[in-house]
């Protein structure tokens, strides 16, 4: 729908993201580290949560509203878009879910709020495409070797193409409802299946 967006065959208006955001910052592990942490309580999101266009609930971590506080710059909102910056899982990219709220960020994952110029679910699925990837990660002039960590930045400094706005919530809407098929096939495929071994 949009072309590459490196390339930018359709040639949409550019602009850095840092003009398409509100807000671009990762967080800070509380005190104590894992060991701190509770069952139940405010989210921590870390790298093992976000993942390529989808949020991983397995590992998801839980703090007390003292050390959330201590945290309030990284409060997280609904639609906020999700991307790795550290480590072997850099540059993994996807929106919060509403049901991890409330929540905050560590210093592994940097939150990217969007303006209202941008559909967050756009930016997300752009993020993940093969050649952002290979931008996010470093790929290709300067040696070949994978980055391991994304700066605020460069993150900041992001070309961004950006199609007209009525034509990425049609994209958002088309990913949603896509993603709301997706769920009933595999709940009728787990019911069919569990009614074949029963």
């Amino acid at each position: 729908m949009f072309g590459d967006p490196v390339l930018n065959p359709k040639q949409w208006s550019v602009e850095k993201l840092k003009a398409l955001t509100s807000k671009i910052g990762s967080g800070a592990t509380p005190k104590g580290g894992r060991e701190s942490y509770i069952s139940e309580g405010i989210s921590l999101v870390r790298s093992m949560n976000v993942y390529k266009g989808y949020f991983e609930y397995d590992g998801l971590a839980h703090i007390t509203e003292e050390q959330a506080r201590e945290l309030d710059n990284v409060t997280l909102q609904e639609n906020d878009v999700l991307i790795t910056i550290t480590g072997a899982s850099v540059a993994r990219c996807c929106i919060l879910p509403k049901a991890v709220l409330p929540a905050r960020v560590n210093q592994h994952v940097s939150i990217l709020r969007t303006t209202d110029k941008l559909n967050p679910v756009y930016l997300s699925n752009l993020l993940i495409t093969d050649t952002e990837q290979r931008v996010l990660l470093g790929i290709g002039g300067a040696g070949g070797a994978t980055r391991e960590a994304i700066t605020k930045t460069e993150l900041e400094t992001l070309d961004i193409p950006v199609p007209p706005l009525s034509l990425q919530n049609y994209f958002a809407s088309f990913v949603q409802q896509i993603g709301k098929s997706k769920f009933e096939i595999e709940k009728t495929t787990n019911i069919l299946y569990n009614g074949l071994i029963i």
